[in-house]
């Protein structure tokens, strides 16, 4: 592979900077989700999740 220039290098630890970060985030939501299920909280959240939705509906309307 042809050495990579200093711009390519400043990109690539840019994504993977990036990459590090989302990971990070999808392990946090896989815990909430957990804990939601876990403490049996599964219900009120999607009860949370329709209140919301609906008052998102009237607030583009």
């Amino acid at each position: 592979m042809d050495e990579m220039t200093e711009h390519e290098r400043f990109l690539l630890e840019e994504l993977q900077a990036a990459n590090d970060l989302l990971l990070r985030n999808a392990y946090l939501l896989d815990d909430y989700i957990d804990y939601i299920n876990a403490a049996g909280l599964r219900e009120e959240f999607e009860a949370f999740r329709t209140v919301k939705a609906q008052q998102e509906v009237s607030k583009s309307s």
